[in-house]
């Protein structure tokens, strides 16, 4: 079986759902969900987001369902990205509403879309309303544009809605630490103190010219870190001096201060 048929599996058996019952709800027969369960049949975008939809409502189901998109979207995101491009420059919010993108997806996203400003507003638009998976792969898209002022719209959304923030956290410790999904979402909701190598790679995050909310969610998760290193307060003085959007400016310079960048 491969990994990402176990996890529908585990999905779908969490929420007491037969293979006949989740069938119904998904509108695919009995013998082709079995098959992408067991590994016969791929796992496709479509898959995840029936499941997303009828067994999202829960926490630890969602949280599930949304890791299955790392290894979905691995090696495929140009395609991927492609088609998601496709829906946003058509007003459409398509794939974005079912499963949490990756970070090299929204790089490719963000650079098929960027200078397509309806499409920049539908992202805004977007990253404010409707479920927390459409919240946070807008607010992703817009943080992965290059620009000062559109960092500072997705780095607010991060700041004010505490379920979104919760998953982009808990994707940047997915990716910039290599933790399984579920553990990367723990941390997020139960920071704990980061080994030396763990602190390093995130202090590295600081200064990802990329992703302006991978580095804002840097900066929470290093000062949530009760140790206080020295080397933490080195990195983010050096960050200070080459970020160049207000909102983690602001972040920043709250950590410094020894305040919660998130009362700010």
């Amino acid at each position: 079986m491969g990994d990402l048929g176990r996890t529908l599996r585990a999905a779908r058996e969490q929420a007491g759902l037969s293979l006949s019952g989740m069938a119904k709800r998904t509108g695919y027969s009995r013998g082709y969900i079995g098959n992408v369960e067991t590994g016969v049949r791929a796992v496709t975008p479509d898959v995840i987001r029936k499941y997303e939809s009828v067994l999202g409502e829960d926490l630890k189901r969602r949280q599930l369902l949304l890791g299955t998109i790392s290894a979905l979207a691995a090696g495929a995101a140009p395609e991927t990205a492609a088609s998601i491009a496709n829906d946003i420059n058509g007003g459409r919010t398509g794939m974005l509403t079912g499963v949490q993108t990756t970070h090299a997806t929204d790089r490719v996203v963000a650079s098929l879309v960027a200078r397509n400003a309806p499409s920049i507003a539908s992202l805004a638009k977007w990253c404010r309303s409707g479920k927390a998976v459409l919240r946070v792969n807008s607010a992703g898209i817009l943080a992965k544009v290059g620009s000062p002022t559109i960092d500072n719209e997705a780095i607010s959304v991060l700041r004010a809605d505490a379920e979104a923030r919760e998953l982009y956290l808990t994707a940047v410790l997915h990716r910039v630490l290599g933790l399984d999904w579920n553990v990367a979402a723990d941390l997020a909701t139960s920071p704990e103190p980061f080994s030396t190598d763990q602190r390093r790679l995130l202090q590295a995050e600081l200064s990802n010219p990329h992703d302006s909310g991978a580095r804002y969610c840097s900066v929470l998760l290093l000062t949530s870190d009760q140790r206080a290193e020295p080397e933490v307060t080195v990195a983010l003085l050096s960050a200070l001096r080459s970020e160049a959007s207000r909102e983690n400016l602001r972040a920043i310079g709250a950590a410094l201060a020894g305040v919660n960048p998130l009362k700010i």
